[in-house]
């Protein structure tokens, strides 16, 4: 059994670690996912209206003058919002692009948002049990995927959308009784590891 919902697979750049602390996203990534493969994509550099420190711009690439010119917050986040509508929402660690996406809504546009996110580095942990590593970079590498830029939002959100489609395929293998939709993952997400399969070697 399939479903034909869209997943929202979002990514961010950002300041810093957290919102919270005045930190603001620079870029984003969407990639829109629906039947087993990528539909479309959003991208866009963000003003940020503050100064990226120096370490953040030798990790991604992205600096002051690039973003200088960029939309502002408000901008980008409504486009990203039309962008997403009604998808499911997907990150890999998602706790930090929720937390990213949540005050960024709510700072520029006004807007409260509890919709929930799949977490793909939570799947990861539970569908590919027998790798090294849950890190992005690791899984793809591990998967033979191409990472493209690391550390920028579009490249990873389309690396997250590959696994997702990679790991919702082994899950259907393993549960060919099951609907593999975004209430599964989000239940299975949260499953105790050691209760459930071991799925890193189905191919």
């Amino acid at each position: 059994m399939s479903s034909d919902i869209a997943y929202a697979v979002v990514d961010f750049e950002t300041t810093g670690l957290n919102p919270q602390d005045g930190d603001r996203a620079i870029e984003i990534g969407i990639s829109l996912f629906r039947g087993g493969k990528e539909v479309d994509t959003f991208s866009s550099l963000i003003n940020p209206q503050m100064r990226i420190p120096a370490f953040i711009t030798q990790l991604t690439g992205i600096s002051n003058a690039m973003v200088a010119g960029a939309p502002g917050p408000c901008e980008v986040f409504q486009n990203a919002l039309d962008f997403v509508g009604d998808a499911q929402l997907v990150a890999h660690n998602a706790s930090f692009d929720r937390k990213f996406w949540r005050r960024e809504l709510s700072l520029v546009l006004g807007l409260e948002c509890d919709r929930e996110f799949v977490c793909t580095l939570m799947l990861a942990r539970r569908v590919f049990q027998s790798f090294p590593s849950h890190r992005l970079g690791e899984i793809a590498r591990v998967l033979n995927i191409d990472t493209g830029r690391s550390h920028r939002a579009l490249d990873d959100a389309r690396v997250t959308t590959i696994i997702l489609a990679t790991m919702m395929d082994r899950l259907r293998r393993a549960h060919p009784e099951q609907l593999i939709d975004a209430s599964f993952l989000q239940a299975y997400q949260k499953k105790a590891r050691t209760k459930l399969p071991d799925l890193s070697s189905i191919v």
